[in-house]
């Protein structure tokens, strides 16, 4: 049986479409992986490529999708309101079938490699390829954004794994990991209540509201004039979507406002939509291709 590796990586370009467009078709031309997914933010200012493949096969389109961001994104002129610190700010790598977790660090630390020692970007590894205890945090890592990192040398605390000891100068640095599976999950209010999503993300995050595994944060999507609670379901199989979303639900109508939308970004199992339905979500922009089943 092939092992087969889901990958995810965070690009910080959400505005540019041509800038995306091109990062995208630099993996359809010169890798075997599978695009499950893509999709881009404005407010974010970021895009998010759903990947399905043999180990070689993701290393390859890593690669080719990172040269070709680090080519074309200045993170120098970067805003957007998502925690960042590189043009390719993290590579998530996750074994799906046929590949051990600590087989996939394996594979994290040769794609780490690729990235310092052709594209000379300084690499954090997190999650299960953490080098030191304290980064397997990514809020870690990422704490303090771009800004944070660029005005500090890259020495004692902030000294990277692996690569040049100094940030890429229109690139910054990349964060690197093997992890298990996660769900990346917006719930959008009909308001600009930024209080109200920032109250109900401390809810969620605290274990307040009964569920496990969520890391969340209350965001402003200024273009839309809508409040967002932006999520990471880090135990799907223990917290499925329809508590999720359940919960903010009932939060936000205590406060007399109802959920516009919610968003389901790249691939999940089936599993995680257990019980409910895109529609009972309000997850307009599904797609089925976003199945990791209907793949594999």
């Amino acid at each position: 049986m092939d092992a087969i590796i889901q990958c995810v990586p965070n690009f910080s370009e959400g505005r540019d479409l041509a800038v995306v467009e091109s990062i995208v078709e630099a993996v359809r031309e010169a890798s075997d992986a599978k695009i499950v997914d893509y999709s881009s933010d404005p407010d974010h200012n970021r895009m998010v490529l759903t990947l399905l493949g043999k180990p070689d096969e993701i290393r390859d389109a890593v690669f080719v999708s990172a040269r070709q961001a680090v080519e074309s994104i200045d993170i120098r002129g970067h805003e957007g309101i998502h925690p960042r610190i590189g043009a390719v700010d993290v590579v998530p790598l996750v074994p799906l079938r046929g590949m051990t977790m600590q087989e996939c660090v394996g594979l994290s630390y040769q794609v780490g490699n690729d990235l310092a020692k052709h594209l000379d970007l300084p690499i954090y590894f997190y999650e299960e390829s953490a080098i030191l205890a304290h980064r397997a945090n990514l809020a870690v890592v990422r704490k303090g954004g771009y800004e944070e990192l660029s005005a500090s040398e890259l020495e004692e605390d902030r000294l990277p794994d692996l690569g040049p000891h100094k940030l890429h100068r229109t690139a910054g640095a990349t964060v690197v990991g093997a992890r298990g599976p996660l769900v990346a999950y917006n719930i959008i209010l009909a308001s600009d209540d930024l209080a109200l999503a920032k109250a109900i993300a401390a809810k969620l995050r605290d274990g307040s509201s009964g569920l496990e595994g969520i890391k969340s944060l209350g965001l402003l999507l200024a273009s839309r004039s809508q409040a967002q609670v932006s999520m990471n379901l880090t135990k799907p199989d223990l917290t499925p979507l329809k508590e999720v979303f359940r919960f903010v639900e009932g939060e936000a109508k205590k406060a007399g406002v109802e959920i516009a939308e919610s968003e389901i970004i790249g691939a999940l199992s089936r599993s995680s939509l257990e019980g409910t339905s895109p529609e009972e979500l309000k997850a307009l922009k599904f797609k089925e291709s976003q199945v990791l089943e209907n793949w594999i």
